[in-house]
């Protein structure tokens, strides 16, 4: 039995050391592997903390901040010294004592736990929850726990306890949004962190243990509170007097948030931003690194652009319908851009209606109607043209293979189907006349156009759009916002084009610039070529008493220019102008194209009816285009100094006829007599023929003869006719052109020659006295009536 006993001892004695040596194997391998799997934090430092980039505007103002959390790194002489005390007064007075971990406090915590029979105190160094924060997860595990303990001594014997509560300071979630100290000191104070005051700094540090539970946003009383228990920790380990602690505690909690964010303001430009820095950086610098982004935005006129917007929907001066189809179910978007075109800074942008993230200043390509004109006249005054050049504004057909039909006829229109014959080009483009754009185009050339048009920064023109309704704008992709701002600022600058800039620095979180965008400005127009077509484009924005320009409603009473633009069908309407120091496209459409043609509405919303009590039906043209570019640049120059277009030199004026563009002769009326603006050198020197001598003749309109006392007098019209060719004019002098019945186009001969109307030579022989004896009695009344000195 001795023998039985004896061997269940040593059976018991290998069974312990087997136990041991397992147990030792597994402490050591656990130890092994948390080692293993914990982060290095030999290199850990500023860099690693995940810090907000904060985007500005161009005033300094914030505009936004991109971040994983919002924390503004601070260094640690930055942060007031009560602030740090009242942290480690409140979580760890023992910081400047332990070596990450705190045996003692770890002790204390269990022995009250166990008191209370719950989970009461905590044992974490402010070493562990910087561990536990900045490098593991928040799970609940044993392993997790071991980890942080190890990660709390690599710190206490890689960093000294300055660096450790640096790191924490700026590490630690306080509550919204607010990710470190000074981000706390703004969200609830609107402060930096250095001017925190003692009781401002309690109450900050009392919010770690449950920041959204301590908030004084959401629950003051308990937030003073808290505060009151950091300040009594303050006063019992003796980092401040009595006296600090009295005024302390009676001090009232001043709240002010930070209006900081104007995200809300510009959110199509804060997307345009975010992208950029996105595709430079990467997302884990933009969103983590703690950049310094510098932009071009102006938020003056960003909210100015903005209220005149909404002030066009919330009146139903512009609809508001729902569309299941398009990027935004509200319906019609807008677009608005204003650039500075000397240096190319974008300073306003509205990129819709603000429920979506698709930006039409930039993404959406869109026909441009007869905004694209402007692009043909410039070629024309590249070529010699001036102001004063005619083109003869008559309908033309051409043949055209747009619906695969080779003898389809194309006879372009003008809007109001009115013609004007020779026309200036100045006349011409303020009243946007299709015909006159498109013989223009005839002229000049396609393909020199289309290379003017990309030079000046329309980059999408391909092969397909080698044809005259380029003229109209009818292009295959369309053009943005942004480029139509990009090559009408070529005009305002006398010829320099600039590439457009958001960003204008970037710095990184140690304050190195990383990246500085010039300016960068390429000649690309003639100085007086440029001038010529602002001079003209002056006049599609004017009031009279020349001319009333199509984009009449966009009259600021100081130099401006710019061009309507409004596509046949009316699914897009624009209009794109400036100042000369300010470039601004407003767009107006349906994201799916689509006629704009809407019920219409008072201000109350209230559908307005005819006096049949039909619905009236309003369609948006380019019209309400121009009136929200006036509403919006008036308020925007309203105190900015009168500044006007740059006359080179070289620009001279000169008095034409401008029914034909050359020197007047003796024959062309008063009003018909223009001084014209011309580049020396291709002014007219010719005199003009058009005018000649005139006559009248009375022509009876049944028979087409020259009318006789017999003819009725209701059928009797009186032409004048030139006396020299036999030619009939119109009432400026211009000859009648004959035109076609059918295709109410003007005849032409073989060649190509206008044919034009004459004088009859004979006389109507279809009217005559009813009886000889009547005609007899006529003569003699005559003749009496002619002694009597009667007429």
């Amino acid at each position: 039995m001795s023998k039985d006993r004896q061997k269940i001892k040593q059976l018991i004695i290998i069974l312990i050391i087997l136990a041991m040596a397992v147990g030792m194997g597994a402490i050591i391998g656990g130890v092994t592997w948390i080692i293993k799997r914990s982060p290095d934090i030999s290199d850990y430092g500023q860099w690693q903390t995940s810090e907000s980039s904060v985007v500005y505007a161009s005033n300094g103002e914030i505009l936004t901040k991109l971040y994983k959390e919002d924390r503004i790194y601070v260094p640690i002489n930055k942060i007031p010294k009560d602030l740090q005390n009242a942290i480690v007064a409140i979580e760890d007075e023992r910081f400047y004592q332990h070596y990450g971990i705190d045996i003692r406090g770890i002790l204390r915590a269990i022995w009250v736990d166990i008191k209370a029979m719950a989970k009461v105190e905590g044992a974490s160094t402010i070493t562990q929850q910087l561990a536990k924060n900045a490098l593991l997860t928040h799970e609940k595990l044993f392993s997790r726990k071991l980890q942080e303990m190890y990660i709390a001594m690599q710190f206490e014997r890689m960093y000294t306890k300055a660096e450790i509560l640096e790191f924490y300071l700026n590490e630690i979630f306080l509550g919204h949004s607010a990710y470190g100290v000074q981000s706390a000191a703004k969200f609830y104070f609107n402060k930096d962190v250095e001017n925190l005051t003692l009781a401002e700094s309690a109450l900050i540090a009392g919010l770690p243990k449950a920041p959204n539970s301590y908030s004084p946003y959401r629950n003051l009383d308990k937030a003073r509170k808290r505060r009151d228990l950091v300040l009594t920790k303050l006063l019992e380990q003796g980092y401040i007097s009595q006296r600090d602690y009295k005024q302390a505690i009676n001090e009232e909690i001043k709240l002010e948030r930070a209006e900081e964010n104007n995200a809300e303001v510009a959110p199509y430009f804060v997307e345009y931003i975010r992208k950029e820095l996105l595709n430079k950086f990467g997302a884990k610098q933009v969103y983590t690194g703690g950049l310094k982004v510098y932009t071009t935005l102006d938020l003056d006129m960003q909210k100015k652009a903005q209220e005149t917007v909404d002030h066009a929907f919330e009146t139903n001066y512009l609809p508001t319908i729902v569309r299941q189809r398009g990027q935004s179910k509200t319906q019609p978007q807008v677009a608005l851009l204003t650039v500075d075109p000397h240096t190319g800074y974008i300073k306003a942008m509205i990129g819709g209606r603000g429920d979506d993230k698709f930006n039409r200043t930039t993404q959406a390509y869109r026909q441009p109607g007869s905004a694209f004109k402007p692009f043909v006249y410039t070629t024309a005054i590249k070529q010699g043209a001036g102001t004063g050049t005619v083109v003869d504004d008559t309908p033309k057909g051409y043949k055209t293979t747009l619906n695969g039909d080779e003898d389809e006829l194309w006879i372009p229109k003008n809007y109001d189907g009115e013609y004007h014959g020779p026309t200036t080009l100045r006349i011409a483009l303020a009243k946007s006349l299709n015909v006159s754009a498109v013989k223009l185009l005839e002229r000049v050339g396609i393909s020199n156009a289309i290379n003017v048009a990309k030079s000046l920064g329309i980059k999408n023109l391909v092969p397909e759009d080698r044809n005259l309704s380029l003229a109209l704008g009818g292009l295959t992709k369309g053009v943005t916002p942004l480029e139509m701002s990009t090559a009408y600022g070529v005009f305002a600058t006398g010829g320099i084009k600039t590439d457009p800039i958001a960003i204008t620095k970037v710095e990184d979180n140690n304050g190195n610039i990383i990246l500085s965008n010039e300016v960068h400005r390429n000649i690309v127009l003639d100085e007086s070529v440029a001038y010529l077509v602002t001079d003209m484009l002056k006049s599609a924005i004017s009031r009279g008493p020349l001319v009333w320009g199509t984009g009449w409603r966009a009259y600021l009473g100081r130099p401006a220019a710019g061009k309507t633009g409004t596509t046949s069908d009316y699914t897009d309407a624009w209009f794109v102008g400036y100042t000369p120091d300010l470039v601004t496209s407003v767009w107006l459409g349906e994201d799916s194209p689509t006629r704009m043609e809407y019920q219409m509405k008072d201000k109350e919303g209230n559908l307005i009816k005819d006096g049949t009590g039909k619905i009236k039906m309003d369609i948006i043209s380019s019209g309400e285009a121009s009136k929200i570019w006036g509403d919006y640049m008036k308020k925007v120059v309203e105190n900015r100094p009168v500044k006007e277009f740059k006359r080179p030199n070289n620009i001279i004026a000169k008095e034409i006829c401008i029914e034909d563009g050359l020197l007047p002769n003796q024959y062309c009326p008063p009003n018909a007599r223009r001084e014209e603006l011309f580049i020396e050198g291709t002014e007219p020197t010719e005199v003009g023929t058009l005018h000649k001598a005139t006559a009248q003749i009375k022509i009876d309109k049944s028979t087409g003869l020259i009318a006789t006392d017999y003819c009725p007098q209701d059928e009797v019209v009186t032409r004048t006719y030139q006396v020299e060719t036999g030619i009939i004019v119109d009432e400026n002098g211009v000859p009648v052109k004959k035109i076609d019945p059918e295709t109410k186009l003007p005849l032409t001969d073989e060649e190509g020659n206008y044919i034009y109307e004459t004088t009859p030579t004979e006389k109507c022989n279809i009217h005559g006295p009813q009886n000889p004896a009547e005609e007899i009695k006529d003569k003699i009344f005559d003749f009496f009536n002619l002694l009597r000195g009667r007429d």
